[in-house]
């Protein structure tokens, strides 16, 4: 979608462009507009019996109302938090409820503000019984995308047992090296087993280092 600065000078078209996709596209529409209301802004501050006015019983007038509170609204809505990560135990035993009886290995990237509250949740990978190929810059897509402070990783084994592999190890190091280049460090990472989880923060595996500006994550 063409996004364009609003102006004094673009309002009008902008109106326009939306008037004629709700298939007013005559010139009197947009005039009719700002006959009523001086400016998008206006709208906040009319009246109903001046918003009835306007509308007068067509349909696609009374959407353009609707899409300009809808848009205020969203402007100034709260960011959805989907959770908050107190400790590495509290978290594993979430992940252990949600991955643990998948049967095929899954991947998943938690995305956290600097309060560690959970902001973004995503499955990036789903492998095969025994393997789930990843790439660091899907894990810090996700990251960049929702605008995260930290990153936390987990991922089960239908084995059943969650002792890390070799290339498990390798991977965490290796997105927590990008983590500390791309300034959004990795917190923690986890393997989920059928009865236990296994934890590279608790393990101590993973690095120390974490901006000052994030919490460090407590481990018991």
């Amino acid at each position: 979608m063409l996004r364009v600065q609003l102006t004094t000078q673009t309002e009008p078209q902008l109106v326009g462009r939306v008037l004629v996709s709700l298939g007013l596209a005559h010139a009197s529409e947009r005039q009719r507009f700002f006959q009523y209301f001086h400016s998008v802004a206006a709208v906040r501050y009319a009246s109903h019996r001046q918003q009835r006015a306007y509308v007068s019983g067509n349909r696609q007038r009374q959407a353009l109302l609707t899409a300009i509170e809808l848009g205020r609204w969203a402007e100034k809505a709260p960011r959805p938090i989907l959770g908050e990560v107190l400790a590495s135990s509290q978290l594993g035993q979430v992940l252990m409820d949600d991955l643990r009886y998948l049967l095929q290995e899954q991947l998943e990237v938690l995305a956290l503000d600097a309060q560690h509250r959970i902001i973004e949740r995503q499955t990036v990978f789903q492998g095969t019984l025994n393997s789930c190929p990843v790439h660091p810059r899907e894990i810090f897509r996700v990251a960049v995308m929702s605008g995260a402070a930290t990153v936390i990783v987990a991922h089960n084994h239908p084995s059943g047992q969650p002792q890390p592999s070799t290339s498990d190890r390798a991977f965490m190091q290796r997105l927590a090296a990008c983590g500390q280049l791309m300034g959004i460090p990795l917190l923690d990472g986890f393997v989920v087993g059928l009865h236990s989880y296994f934890s590279f923060k608790e393990a101590g595996i993973l690095p120390k280092t974490v901006e000052k500006r994030i919490e460090p994550l407590k481990t018991n």
